[in-house]
């Protein structure tokens, strides 16, 4: 009998494959590994190879969505000759596309874990923590901002993804038209209030963010 080719697929998107099965099964978040990998009929050894928690796969869970729209929008050579704006809404856009096949247990995960304070704040650092393309600036900083290492346009950029798809989430107007209105209007909005001094104010939240030490999952 030939033998079986082994499969290629990343394991750590295999068990966040079965993480979505296990919701879309059971109506709720499992609330530990043992849960999930007693659903999966795995060893405990599998998953802990992969991510040291169960709250690691969760925020990886929700980056894969980011890094699947990063890899789409790299791959669009017509987006290359595009200017900043253009490329950060088409981003957005991806991002939705991506997150909308998936709109059944997204919207159950977001409302279980939009009230975990430990979830959004290391999902928070960790979605500021990547190197995707799209959310990345090279533009004008401060002396304050280089000295801690900290890019504020480039976090201006992620967090303003990170709401759009939690906007997403709760927009229950016909053909999720107040998530397009919401991307046109608070891009435009970013993008002329990222040109001010008023930057400076703002990202209070990243300074910090940024201080802490960074064991942040990537999917690079």
């Amino acid at each position: 009998m030939a033998k079986q080719k082994k499969s290629k697929i990343d394991p750590r998107v295999q068990l966040v494959q079965l993480y979505k099965s296990y919701v879309t099964t059971h109506g709720e978040l499992p609330k530990s590994i043992k849960d999930l990998i007693k659903f999966g009929e795995m060893d405990f050894k599998d998953f802990k190879s992969n991510f040291k928690s169960l709250e690691e796969l969760e925020i990886a869970l929700v980056l894969w969505y980011f890094k699947q729209s990063d890899d789409l929008l790299s791959a669009d050579k017509e987006a290359n000759e595009w200017d900043q704006k253009d490329k950060h809404t088409a981003f957005l856009y991806l991002l939705i596309e991506q997150a909308s096949q998936d709109d059944v247990f997204l919207s159950e995960f977001v409302h279980a874990k939009k009230n975990s304070p430990s979830f959004m704040r290391q999902f928070a650092m960790t979605l500021n923590a990547q190197q995707f393309e799209a959310l990345s600036h090279e533009g004008k900083t401060t002396e304050v901002f280089e000295r801690i290492g900290l890019n504020p346009k480039k976090s201006a950029l992620t967090n303003h993804a990170m709401s759009v798809l939690w906007f997403y989430t709760n927009d229950r107007s016909e053909d999720k038209q107040d998530t397009d209105a919401f991307i046109e209007k608070t891009s435009d909005l970013l993008f002329r209030l990222t040109d001010t001094s008023t930057l400076t104010s703002i990202f209070d939240l990243g300074k910090f963010m940024i201080t802490r030490k960074n064991t942040a999952f990537s999917w690079n």
